[in-house]
């Protein structure tokens, strides 16, 4: 199916998500002009139809459900879906009514109406469920269509958006991707400044590029991806978000330097999305990446520098930053994993790992079913987020130059 509306791309979710319908593939090709040091042309993103996706706030439906309803009401089914579900929504939370039976209900009332005796409905979840679905999907469309017309172009994310966008994050990876490429688009890039890089098994690095005076190249990356265990919020979702709300604050802001954004995939196989970046450049390109900040796994119980995993001149600037700016930093070791930096540093480019789970609590936490909202702390996220936004300003300002492949 193609959609091209923000009501159809409502209704696909809802009624994929209940089993009312069968899956619908999209693709989103997105490519651009970026400077030279960034990435190679970008590939479509997924398999089977090809079209253009700017966002999953803009789309409409062509068709109906043809196999499930009979024309004529195929061809107005999902329309009168949408109309009775958004209207049912709102006078529910205008009137300060529970939503989810509200909507459980009118779902039930929809079903039926739309689905003849004759057409068996295939199995679905049970109204509760449903309805906890659908409330969040509504929810994340209208806090975003909400967030396009009122936040100021390179304004820094409010601590509700820091929060919401985070909380509002999918637990499929494929998903995560289309949210990361939306988050970007809310802090001010346009579809041609998206680019995706293959990454392998139909995942793709997702980037961003702010062009600076030069082509000297700080980036700033996180990956995107999880396990299958838990939600995936702490890793790493405060990195993939941090990546774009940073990109929101900075995006407008006149740099020396040219700034690259990436939200990596497949770091949770090996680090194989920042792999496949650094292979993408050439040893030239390589030499003009000035440093690289990773953020991974952040705001659990305070801001930490991964000490054995970074350069030391990239921590002795953060380090400086955080002194001057009054953020809190504690330099740190950090057995028993590994991260992004760890690419760039095999590359010979000075990297630094910014994370936020202490020692005693990290493997608690990461790569389980304790890792959801319940273990996010916004104050720390908000700590880190300003400190990093701090120090790209300080290495904008003033390069590493030499100093940073001393002892990478």
């Amino acid at each position: 199916m193609k959609f091209r509306t923000p009501l159809a791309a409502l209704i696909s979710l809802l009624l994929t998500s209940s089993s009312f319908a069968q899956t619908v593939g999209v693709v989103v090709p997105l490519s651009g002009g970026v400077p030279a040091p960034i990435v190679p042309a970008a590939p479509v993103l997924g398999g089977g139809l090809s079209m253009p996706l700017p966002s999953l706030l803009a789309l409409t439906p062509t068709r109906a459900f043809p196999a499930l309803v009979p024309a004529p009401v195929a061809e107005v089914a999902p329309f009168r879906v949408a109309e009775t579900l958004h209207a049912t929504l709102s006078a529910a939370a205008a009137e300060g009514r529970d939503q989810v039976p509200v909507l459980a209900a009118a779902f039930d009332g929809l079903k039926a109406a739309v689905l003849p005796e004759a057409v068996a409905a295939p199995a679905a979840p049970t109204p509760e469920a449903f309805a906890l679905e659908a409330q969040r999907r509504f929810t994340a469309l209208r806090l975003s269509e909400a967030e396009r017309v009122s936040r100021p172009e390179g304004a820094i994310p409010s601590d509700e958006d820091m929060q919401g966008r985070l909380d509002r994050l999918p637990s499929t990876n494929p998903e995560r991707e289309k949210f990361v490429i939306d988050l970007f688009k809310l802090g001010g890039a346009k579809d041609a400044d998206v680019v995706l890089q293959d990454a392998g098994r139909g995942r793709h690095n997702i980037m961003v590029v702010k062009k600076g005076r030069t082509d000297r190249v700080i980036v700033v990356g996180g990956h995107h991806d999880k396990v299958r265990a838990g939600e995936g919020k702490i890793d790493n979702g405060t990195g993939a978000t941090m990546v774009a709300n940073l990109y929101q604050a900075l995006h407008d802001l006149d740099t020396d330097a040219t700034i690259v954004f990436i939200a990596f995939a497949r770091e949770e196989e090996g680090l194989l999305g920042s792999q496949a970046y650094v292979r993408s450049l050439s040893k030239e390109q390589r030499g003009k990446i000035d440093a690289m900040i990773n953020l991974d796994t952040l705001a659990v119980n305070g801001t930490f520098s991964w000490k054995n995993n970074s350069t030391r001149a990239v921590l002795d600037r953060l380090a400086q930053v955080a002194r001057a700016s009054g953020h809190a930093l504690k330099e740190d070791y950090l057995n028993g994993g590994d991260a992004d930096s760890s690419t760039f540093r095999d590359a010979g480019i000075p990297a630094v790992t910014v994370y936020g789970a202490s020692q005693d609590v990290i493997f608690d936490i990461i790569h389980s079913e304790r890792d959801n909202m319940s273990a996010f702390d916004l104050a720390h996220y908000k700590n880190a987020y300003l400190l990093v936004l701090e120090a790209i300003k300080s290495l904008d300002r003033a390069p590493l130059g030499p100093v940073g492949r001393r002892d990478i």
